[in-house]
């Protein structure tokens, strides 16, 4: 499998142009800034919702088991129903007692992201960045090399990694408007 280095704002900024910062490292809800980027023309597409394995990097970076099967949902987010981002999100229970993660998981073609950015409720760690290989998307895609950004999202109650994989015909888009 493929390995993965993910790096901060620190050490990629000098290599990237300001429209890929802008968006590789942008603190708010990527939802709200594809719904304005499409015209509200924004949909989602659910790929998965179910308990899988974890990738080794997804463990190590939740400090988890590499055994560990966890809740994960895959979705397309779509502009004009071109599909924009790919986006993979991991959701753990804070704690043992509480193993209840469908308030996060089934929560149909919403967001994940009008959850996690409802009432500060919860705490957004450092964004990292890395190229994301193409044999690592669950559908089929041409381009390799796809930017990607991963962060946690903590809660009294839950812990979601998400990761947000940038396809190639958002680039175009953002590309033909500035």
């Amino acid at each position: 499998m493929t390995s993965l280095k993910w790096s901060t704002y620190s050490e990629l900024s000098t290599q990237l142009s300001n429209i890929e910062i802008d968006w590789l490292f942008n603190q708010g809800s990527l939802t709200k800034r594809l719904v304005e980027l499409s015209d509200n023309q924004f949909s989602l597409e659910i790929l998965s919702e179910k308990t899988q394995k974890l990738r080794q990097d997804e463990c190590d970076y939740l400090n988890i088991s590499s055994s560990s099967q966890q809740s994960v949902r895959e979705v397309l987010l779509k502009g004009k129903e071109i599909p924009w981002v790919y986006a993979r999100s991991i959701i753990l229970c804070n704690n043992i007692d509480q193993s209840d993660t469908s308030i996060l998981i089934n929560i149909g073609t919403n967001p994940l992201g009008s959850i996690l950015f409802e009432k500060d409720q919860y705490n957004r760690s450092v964004i990292e960045v890395t190229k994301y290989p193409v044999d690592l998307l669950p559908f089929e895609h041409s381009d390799n090399d796809l930017w990607a950004r991963r962060s946690k999202f903590n809660s009294d109650t839950h812990i979601v990694l998400v990761q947000e994989i940038f396809l190639s015909d958002i680039w175009r888009v953002i590309q033909s408007i500035k």
